[in-house]
C-alpha cells in the first residue's frame, strides 16, 4: 500500500519537476516528497525581488498519534525580500491539507536566512494555523512548524536536515500527526 502512495505522489510531482524543485526527506519512521513550482518572479525599482511558489507535499507518517498515516498537502507561497535584507526572505501562504476523515485550511508564515559564509548555507523556519473555521469534516484545529538547516553542494542539488511538528486536531481529541527530525534532499530543476 506504502508503494502505491509513494508512486502515485511521485507522478503527480512529475510536471512540477520541469521547472523547480523536488525533495525527499526521511527518518527512522516518515518519509516525506515534495515539490515546488515557481509561478511568477518580479523585481521592485529597488532590487527587491519577490517569488510566487505552488508547493504538493505528501507525508508518510509511521507513528502518527492521530492514527492517520497519510496527510497531503497543497498550497501557493509568495515570497520576497524586505528593504535592503537581500539574504533575509519572508513568506505568506496558504495550503490545503487533507488526511482521512480531515482537511484544514491553513495560513502560514516563512522565513529564510542565507548565512553570509563561503559555503551555501541557508537556516529556515515555517509556521502554519488553521483555527476551527477552517477545519473540516472531523477536524477541529491545524498547526505546524518547521526549521531547518540546507547547504547547497552543487548548483542543482542540496541536503537538508531539521525538525518538523504538526498537529492534526481531531474532535474526538487525538492530536499530534508527526514530530521529530528528519534529514533529506532537494534536487532544482
Amino acid at each position: 500500500m506504502l508503494k502505491k502512495y509513494l508512486i502515485a505522489s511521485f507522478a503527480a510531482l512529475v510536471p512540477l519537476m520541469a521547472q523547480n524543485s523536488a525533495e525527499l526527506n526521511l527518518n527512522s519512521n516518515d518519509i516525506e516528497i515534495a515539490g515546488s513550482y515557481q509561478t511568477g518572479q518580479s523585481f521592485a525599482y529597488d532590487g527587491r525581488s519577490s517569488s510566487n511558489y505552488l508547493h504538493v507535499r505528501y507525508l508518510y507518517s509511521g507513528e502518527s498519534g492521530t492514527g492517520n498515516k497519510h496527510l497531503g498537502e497543497v498550497g501557493y507561497l509568495a515570497t520576497g525580500t524586505v528593504g535592503s535584507f537581500t539574504r533575509l526572505r519572508f513568506g505568506i501562504g496558504i495550503m490545503a491539507s487533507f488526511a482521512d476523515n480531515y482537511a484544514a485550511v491553513p495560513i502560514g508564515l516563512t522565513v529564510r536566512y542565507q548565512v553570509p559564509v563561503e559555503w551555501p548555507v541557508t537556516v529556515s523556519g515555517s509556521l502554519y494555523v488553521a483555527p476551527d473555521p477552517l477545519v473540516f469534516e472531523d477536524g477541529d484545529g491545524y498547526n505546524a512548524y518547521r526549521i531547518g538547516v540546507e547547504s547547497q553542494i552543487i548548483p542543482n542539488a542540496s541536503i537538508y536536515g531539521g525538525y518538523r511538528n504538526i498537529n492534526l486536531k481531531y474532535e474526538d481529541g487525538r492530536e499530534n500527526f508527526n514530530d521529530g527530525w528528519y534529514a533529506g534532499i532537494r534536487f532544482y530543476f
